[in-house]
């Protein structure tokens, strides 16, 4: 879009709707806050009915945010009934007399626990963990029994429209070009190590997870499927609380973890530490066979073990300068290993299947990271609808990789014909500052503009080094110095200004925005052994418009048209040329001359709400161009991988979402993604490839049921249907989990026993074809496990009796002296 149709565009909404703001005064508001009657704590996601006097049909259905708000909009006068409700507490009920252009702000509503029915059945009330907003969809961890003693990865795997790979590998609508953010920022999550930081991180820690396929223009474009945001928790509730967990799992692990909150007028501080430590075993195949003049075959078989230790750590504190200004300064950091042992026995074939030689290989891998953030914000709300908010973010990463691999050739009569040993070491860090300005101003209740700018700095350093052994004294020994040394230096600048329009007119809401992203990229790959250099420089100027427009259909449903223009920068080693043969049957090579890939994202969703069931249809509609696939292809029998721009592709699909109070007892989230992919013909080293095109579906279902007696359940289930890749398909795969969770002592104890992968069934199936080759693969990298863990809850919890602000700055009232 043209910035200056853009902002003509802006001008005439904004004249129109200013003549329209007469109309606005014909309708009225309502708008409150609820909490638990006891514990004066948010609820959040209660459900919120809003009906005219004497109707059963309601008009209006909203769900309380993370903080207890709820707001109703352009209600027309006359008397109504409004209702709250929520497994566990007792119904409100309240008779609200609306008037033209009144706002009536009901404050604070203190819903109570059904003591009843927790008298006859001891009923632990359910919450709904999905919410439903107009740019993401929100879920709530601590309502998921499976987050005891699981890290982000696992829960991860229960979030509709999110799929995790054997590798940690996180895909977002089939698609693996998604960022992943914690607390809005990048956090140096990259797709060379967000699998193991992810794996590491407690699922305790995290508050709720934002799905956000079709981001505006306030957000960064990085990722051309969308953006999955963890929410690190970070409660407000006056006094101090917190609790301590300890948990063991099989195959043996171990978890240990507290926090701390405190909370006061003036200042709100929080603080956790979490160790775990986790032993899984896994497994795979390969059968290839290599075709031409010769046919041959080769066949391998592995075992594999991993052991992943963790140490996290979080904290922050809020000072509220005054009731207007508050500066924070908050920080996370990660110390953490990865080790591994595979064992590969690989069986190599002539054309009449008679074996030629037979390998033996070990791999060892000993990785250690260290990561760490802080960040400084300051807070400034100038009036009510406008402020002004900075923050200042530096993050390091270290990683080091220390690989070990022996490798042993028998001939077909089992003798040793060769033997080597080689060690590869990886060491690398990663240094990032980010700046960040945003304002805001609301003129009304029809409008309001966001602006901002940002400015990332980021260096990368890395190396690959590889010492081969030579056997000597019935011992391999290491020469002093690699055989083989490669550095890759990293820098990159990007520097973004955005700027949006919101609006509503009558039923119709819209928003448009725009996004302008400077980005100087330069690296350098050299051979430390010849002192070879090969620099890149890489620099350009794009701009990215969002348009979200939303029609109100009825007072329960919606729906809404989107469109936003998005990036998939490469980065780390997929652009890094160095050539790794550390495994001398399949080599990986980077890319220099990779590029970004762009896409544009439209998306259709509508939303209908009931009393106890949200329906959200969506389909979506992916145009990606300069697709980034790993090729594949055989030279001289080994197999070669390298990244690359070979082609573009579409994804057209329909995502169903549904969330079910099916009773008093049970809740499900249900998600169906039907899609179509399509990947246009492509020629890669003097071959051409056939384009290819297939339909392809996956399935969700989780489950909370409440059982009484304190006791609830969950049950999550999913299944991927075959799917199409660039060379092949990836086979159809599923998985089923189970949790149980028991409450005692007033809830200050909680036991939570749950089974992964009962089925043993996680695993992943890819068939591929190139030029001269085609291959069978499967790996399982997890199996079946069980983990049990015990929560004890502290606390002092005591109400708020002055005015403050949430952390989303907006207004708390006083507590009723009563309670």
């Amino acid at each position: 879009m043209n910035f200056k149709v853009f902002i003509s565009i802006a001008l005439i909404c904004c004249i129109y709707n200013q003549s329209l703001q007469a109309n606005s005064n014909n309708t009225g508001t309502i708008s409150g806050k609820i909490l638990d009657k006891d514990t004066q704590g948010a609820i959040d996601f209660v459900n919120i009915s809003l009906f005219r006097k004497d109707s059963k049909n309601p008009y209006q259905v909203k769900a309380s945010d993370n903080k207890g708000f709820f707001n109703f909009t352009n209600i027309e006068p006359g008397i109504y009934r409004l209702e709250t409700s929520l497994l566990g507490y007792l119904p409100y009920k309240k008779e609200v007399d609306i008037t033209a252009g009144n706002e009536t702000d009901l404050g604070e509503i203190l819903m109570k626990a059904d003591s009843k029915l927790l008298k006859s059945v001891e009923v632990t009330g359910i919450r709904s963990n999905m919410k439903l907003e107009i740019d993401k969809k929100v879920f709530s961890v601590d309502q998921s029994i499976s987050s005891a003693g699981a890290s982000a990865s696992d829960i991860l795997k229960d979030i509709p429209s999110v799929d995790v790979d054997a590798e940690g590998t996180i895909s977002l609508r089939n698609s693996s070009s998604v960022t992943v953010w914690i607390n809005g920022k990048p956090a140096g999550l990259t797709s060379d190590n967000r699998g193991d930081v992810l794996a590491q991180m407690p699922a305790e820690s995290i508050d709720r997870i934002e799905v956000i396929t079709n981001p505006s223009a306030k957000f960064s474009p990085e990722g051309s499927a969308g953006i999955i945001n963890l929410i690190l928790k970070k409660d407000r509730k006056s006094g101090y609380y917190g609790s301590i967990r300890t948990g063991v799992s099989y195959p043996w692990g171990k978890e240990l973890g507290a926090n701390i909150n405190y909370s006061s007028s003036k200042v709100d501080a929080y603080a956790s530490i979490g160790l775990r430590n986790n032993i899984n075993e896994g497994k795979g195949y390969t059968n290839r066979q290599i075709y031409g003049a010769d046919t041959s075959y080769m066949n391998s078989d592995t075992k594999r073990s991993f052991e992943m230790s963790g140490l996290f750590m979080r904290g922050g504190i809020d000072y509220h300068l005054n009731k207007k200004q508050t500066l924070s300064l908050s920080g996370f950091s990660m110390n953490g290993s990865h080790n591994s042992n595979s064992d590969i026995a690989y069986d190599y074939l002539d054309h009449n299947m008679f074996r030629t030689k037979q390998r033996m290989r070990n791999s060892k891998s000993d990785e250690g990271h260290k990561n760490m953030e802080i960040t400084m914000d300051y807070l400034w709300e100038i009036g009510e609808g406008h402020s002004l908010q900075t923050n200042l973010t530096y993050g390091k990463r270290e990683n080091d990789e220390n690989e070990t691999y022996t490798q042993t050739d028998h001939n077909p009569l089992g003798e040793i014909t060769n033997e080597n040993f080689q060690k590869q070491t990886g060491p690398s860090t990663h240094e990032d500052w980010e700046f960040q300005a945003d304002y805001v101003k609301k003129f009304s209740e029809n409008m309001k503009i966001e602006a901002g700018i940002k400015s990332d700095w980021t260096q990368r350093n890395s190396e690959d080094n590889i010492f081969n052994g030579a056997w000597s004294g019935n011992q391999w020994i290491l020469p002093s110095s690699p055989d083989v040394s490669n550095e890759f230096d990293y820098n990159e600048q990007i520097q973004a200004a955005y700027g949006t329009f919101t609006g509503k007119i009558s039923k119709f809401g819209y928003q448009l925005g725009l996004r302008g992203e400077n980005t100087n990229v330069s690296f350098v790959s050299t051979d430390n052994s010849t002192g070879i250099a090969s620099p890149k420089d890489k620099k350009y100027f794009k701009v990215f418009p969002t348009i979200f427009l939303n029609y109100n259909i009825s007072k329960s449903s919606d729906i809404q048209l989107n469109y936003s223009k998005r990036i998939n920068r490469p980065r780390g080693r997929s652009l890094n040329p160095f050539v790794n043969i550390s495994d001398s049957s399949n080599i990986r090579i980077g890319n220099p001359d990779l590029n970004p890939e762009y896409a544009d994202a439209f998306e259709l969703n509508f939303i209908k709400s009931w009393t106890s069931h949200t329906l959200t249809s969506s389909i979506y509609h992916n145009i990606t161009n300069n697709v980034i696939q790993d090729i594949s292809y055989i030279d001289n029998s080994v197999m070669y991988q390298k990244p690359s721009n070979v082609t573009n592709a579409t994804a057209s699909g329909l995502e169903i979402v549904a969330k079910d109070r099916l009773s008093k007892m049970i809740e499900t989230t249900s998600t169906v993604n039907f899609y179509h992919s399509t990947m246009d013909a492509f020629s890669y080293r003097g071959l051409e490839y056939k384009g290819t095109s297939g339909f392809s579906w996956n399935a969700r279902v989780n489950g909370t049921l409440v059982f009484g007696k304190g006791l609830s359940g969950q049950v999550s289930g999913a299944y991927s249907a075959p799917r199409i890749i660039a060379q092949g398909e990836s086979k159809g795969s599923y998985s089923l989990d189970l949790g149980l969770r028991k409450n005692f002592l007033d809830n200050k104890l909680q036991l939570s026993v749950n089974a992964q992968n009962v089925l043993n069934s996680f695993n992943f199936e890819n068939k591929t074809r190139g030029a001269g080759f085609r291959q069978e693969t499967s790996n399982q990298f997890h199996g079946r496990s069980l983990r049990l863990n015990l929560t004890w809850n502290f606390g002092n919890l005591k109400p708020n009796k002055k005015q403050g602000r949430d952390e989303n700055n907006e207004k708390t009232m006083e507590v009723d002296n009563e309670y």
